[in-house]
């Protein structure tokens, strides 16, 4: 399940290939991707510093969970879950790259129509996971206290699962929410029910 992805590996084959003249094309779009976050931190407000700072909390996302960056602030997890973090100094995660519009206002801004997201802190605050596909369950990875959005389509529950994938709770149909909720016994959630 842990693909390692490493942003210094993928630099070090960028140097190698500029030293000896053999760029590939996905070095090229490595290189450009890696502008175009730039490009959105900027655009966010953040100082050289901040995006730093956010650069390295992805890496290390990556580092430990897979997948692939898509915006300044997200990962697209190897099961097609994405992964959004609050910029450097915000409590809540924002989307940078395209947001969608709710159909309930009572929805947090980054948890777009169609979606289950689960918050790792209360109040739909801290990293957030983001699910659109019904086609897998997603794991959790916090044990506090968090919060979830379940802004599907009308009526749709997700259904969520102790360790040893017993059914520990059922929300209600969409739109649905707890903004506050405990994760620890929460191991595994099928957002799709």
């Amino acid at each position: 399940m842990h693909f390692r992805h490493s942003r210094l590996a993928t630099a070090a084959g960028l140097l190698a290939a500029a030293l000896i003249g053999t760029a590939t094309p996905a070095d090229a779009q490595t290189a450009a991707s890696g502008d175009s976050f730039a490009t959105q931190a900027r655009t966010a407000g953040l100082s050289a510093s901040q995006a730093q700072t956010l650069q390295k909390r992805i890496d290390t996302r990556l580092a430990e969970f897979g997948g692939v960056q898509t915006a300044a602030n997200e990962i697209k997890l190897p099961s097609g879950i994405e992964l959004l973090l609050p910029l450097p100094g915000e409590a809540r995660a924002r989307d940078l790259d395209a947001p969608k519009q709710t159909t309930n206002a009572q929805a947090p801004a980054s948890c777009a129509y169609y979606t289950f997201c689960a918050y790792a802190g209360t109040n739909f605050t801290g990293e957030v996971l983001r699910q659109a596909d019904c086609d897998d369950f997603f794991s959790i990875p916090w044990s506090s206290d968090g919060s979830w959005s379940n802004n599907q389509s009308s009526g749709t529950r997700a259904r969520m699962y102790d360790e040893i994938d017993i059914l520990i709770y059922t929300t209600p149909g969409a739109y649905s929410e707890d903004r506050v909720g405990d994760w620890e016994p929460v191991w595994w959630v099928d957002a799709c029910n």
